[in-house]
């Protein structure tokens, strides 16, 4: 196509068949974008939309695409074909279409209600915690492609600053859940684009967390310095209060990884510092939009359990993980973040392994391991190919229970392998 309209966008659609809601899933856009275009059938998607109404295109059927290539011919020539009173009509609402899209007022702002809409939309989106990762991922790159096509018809300082903040989260759910999904340099990349975002919009909290989340990255691929790199940039950019609760503790994963303990205790004694700032100093990004992007309590003790596992240090690391699991279980079934919960189930199976008890480690496995394939990410796995490790090893290697407990998480791990992660 040379060019998409709402008309050629709605007549695609008629050709495949499908709804609204269908349309837009299958383009990755919102389906109020595709109300739009019915109600607005000349209008010309931007840039984004052409590209993906062009990609849709490429993947049509020969059949679908023969049924719409004759709809578009046929619509032409029947516009073509119209009596002067009709072109007077159509002259008259040519002009109020072209008024009312006016590049000049376009470039001006936008409403703020589709500011506001896109914001809390990314909020709900954000709190959504039993979302499968794949999902996730869709949806947050649908608001930021909608607030992207925003950003490029304001010039108001405030709106763009608003809409940077809404593209900044959308990119960091993207760069968290492609980790799920395994994609880990796709995930590097788009945490860096967040970062930049979050920095264009001027927003100190976002871009702390952005670090944070470059920093966690850093340490799933074991690079510890790189991590506390990140950390020396975020901390120069990270308000008072959890923001630097958050990093603190993600530090104390990197010291864990270089052998460093008393740098654990350092930092997570330092953390307990912030935790008190806090309390007098809320983060408007954890407590306006919340979800993924609030640490609270729970993160906390899971991230420091996770640190002291790397030291081998079994007692810390239960008592760190079940004070997590204490909160989480406290929250209401709809908002228990079921993969934080479950990872945090290894970690104290991993726990009790380092305090050489077994059937404390099978107990703490038994929910995980009944998980559903769309429940099962790469952080899950990560942490129970863990455990399959250390029951390989003294003084696991010669106990018979010790050893079904591991071909039960080898099977699990070789289903979920087969098969795309959720």
């Amino acid at each position: 196509m040379d060019q998409w309209t709402g008309r050629r966008a709605c007549a695609l659609q008629a050709a495949a068949g499908m709804t609204n809601e269908r349309f837009a899933g299958w383009l990755g856009i919102a389906v109020r974008t595709v109300a739009y275009w019915h109600s607005r059938p000349e209008t010309v998607p931007g840039n984004a939309n052409q590209e993906l109404l062009n990609a849709a295109f490429d993947r049509l059927s020969d059949a679908v695409r023969s049924r719409f290539l004759q709809s578009v011919s046929d619509a032409e020539k029947d516009r073509g074909s119209v009596s002067s009173g009709t072109v007077v009509g159509d002259v008259v609402s040519d002009a109020a279409d072209a008024i009312a899209n006016d590049s000049l007022l376009s470039s001006i702002g936008v409403p703020h209600d589709s500011i506001e809409a896109l914001q809390q939309d990314m909020a709900l989106l954000s709190r959504s915690g039993g979302m499968a990762a794949f999902d996730m991922f869709s949806a947050a790159r649908r608001l930021r492609d909608e607030a992207r096509a925003l950003a490029e018809r304001t010039r108001r300082p405030g709106d763009l600053a608003d809409l940077f903040v809404v593209i900044g989260q959308g990119t960091s759910l993207m760069a968290s859940t492609a980790f799920d999904l395994g994609h880990w340099n796709e995930s590097a990349a788009l945490a860096r684009a967040a970062t930049q975002y979050a920095d264009l919009a001027g927003h100190a909290s976002l871009k702390a967390w952005t670090y944070g989340l470059q920093m966690t990255l850093a340490n799933w691929r074991n690079e510890p310095d790189a991590a506390l790199s990140y950390f020396s940039r975020a901390m120069r950019a990270a308000p008072e209060g959890e923001p630097k609760l958050r990093l603190r503790h993600i530090a104390s994963r990197s010291h864990a990884l270089l052998d460093d303990p008393e740098s654990v205790a350092a930092v997570l004694q330092a953390a307990q510092r912030d935790r008190e700032a806090a309390e007098g100093r809320p983060d408007e990004l954890a407590t306006s939009t919340g979800g993924e992007f609030a640490f609270g309590d729970a993160r906390a003790a899971a991230c420091a359990a996770a640190a002291w596992l790397d030291l081998r240090n079994g007692d810390q690391a239960a008592r760190y993980a079940r004070d997590a699991l204490r909160v989480y279980e406290a929250l209401p079934a709809a908002r228990r973040p079921y993969s934080q919960i479950n990872g945090t189930h290894i970690d104290v199976a991993a726990a009790h392994l380092h305090m050489r008890d077994k059937d404390g480690a099978a107990e703490a496995l038994r929910t995980v391991l009944d998980l559903p394939s769309h429940k099962r990410n790469v952080s899950l796995t990560g942490r129970l190919a863990r455990i399959e490790r250390l029951l390989n090893e003294a003084p696991w290697s010669g106990d018979a229970d010790a050893q079904q407990l591991a071909e039960r998480i080898s099977v699990w791990l070789s289903e979920t392998s087969a098969r795309p992660l959720a």
